[in-house]
């Protein structure tokens, strides 16, 4: 079985697992422990980047319910390392959290961190969001076949931006876009900036063609008409977007969803995690946090600690199949 086999079972997998097997589980007792102070929840990206904009509305929830009482930090650098490191460094204390995005697991196999994802501890699995292939409103190509087409005739033609890291999951939708078009995806002219915002101005400063990105870097601007989404990574549209066909839809076997998990450092007792396992399952349940992921098109979801830490391995599994192939692994 080839890697992209191996890639696109699992992908599979996972889309069908979103759409059924993604269920609340509720804990079925209460936590006995609580925080004793005011709990640090770090944010890898700087301040109105998406992965901010998800914790800062999980922070409005808890305060404005009395829920919890927390302060976001940013810390920003290597891809999220920084600040997965920091939580790290505070073992057994579980007032310090962190929220997590694919980078946990590519930066280990790509050499760009030390840090395992089994150096921290899984909290919660709490939704995972689609990427987005767009181009600006004044670019040639009106649908995503025209341009694969572009790409097909030189791949080097296209600037193509994946935000912030290389060999993560943005990078990860245009190879396996290149593969399932026939096209050796290391040929791929990809860029990186600072984040998304930054690639967003990019693109619409005519200074690159294509992004690929967290889709609510998108949304605004697709819908005032100052860009176009081709495609979502989705194994089927969103209500969000319903104007916005999918890979699949277009002939292209690329699903793959960008998942978002909170945790914690190492050395959390069961009390503890069950704490956070309890508070996270009541925050997705929330209306305010059900209108955020219908507003950006993700896709609800909630694993607990041990669900989400099954859940890790196997992206850890797969995530490696490919940056082996892409030539990243190190």
């Amino acid at each position: 079985m080839t890697p992209h086999t191996v890639i696109s079972a699992f992908r599979n997998c996972l889309a069908l697992a979103a759409a059924g097997a993604l269920v609340a589980q509720i804990p079925a007792a209460h936590a006995q422990w609580k925080p004793e102070r005011a709990v640090e929840v770090v944010v890898f990206a700087a301040p109105g980047g998406g992965n901010d904009k998800s914790a800062r509305v999980m922070h409005k929830i808890w305060t404005e319910n009395k829920m919890l009482d927390a302060v976001v930090t940013n810390k920003v650098g290597g891809g999220g390392s920084l600040a997965y490191t920091y939580i790290s460094q505070k073992t057994d204390d579980p007032h310090s959290i962190a929220i997590a995005q694919a980078g946990l697991v590519t930066n280990h196999i790509t050499g760009r961190s030390p840090l395992h994802f089994t150096d921290l501890t899984p909290l919660a699995f709490v939704g995972s969001e689609p990427v987005g292939l767009a181009v600006r409103a004044e670019s040639p190509y009106r649908d995503l076949r025209e341009l694969v087409d572009s790409l097909k005739k030189d791949p080097q033609s296209l600037s193509i931006s994946v935000g912030s890291t290389r060999g993560a999951i943005n990078h990860f939708t245009m190879a396996l876009l290149a593969k399932s078009a026939g096209i050796d995806p290391t040929r791929l002219k990809i860029l990186v900036f600072g984040g998304g915002a930054e690639s967003v101005t990019n693109l619409l400063g005519g200074h690159i063609d294509a992004m690929s990105q967290a889709i609510n870097n998108a949304i605004p601007h697709h819908k005032a008409g100052k860009m176009r989404i081709l495609a979502l990574s989705t194994a089927r549209r969103s209500p969000g977007l319903p104007d916005v066909p999918t890979f699949r839809e277009q002939g292209f076997d690329v699903v793959i969803e960008g998942w978002t998990a909170f945790m914690g450092p190492k050395g959390l007792t069961p009390a503890q995690i069950a704490y956070w396992e309890e508070l996270f399952s009541r925050t997705v349940q929330h209306p305010d946090w059900k209108k955020y992921l219908e507003f950006n098109s993700w896709e609800w979801g909630y694993r607990n600690s041990r669900d989400t830490a099954d859940y890790l391995k196997k992206d850890y599994e797969v995530s490696k199949a490919l940056l082996t192939e892409l030539g990243m692994a190190k």
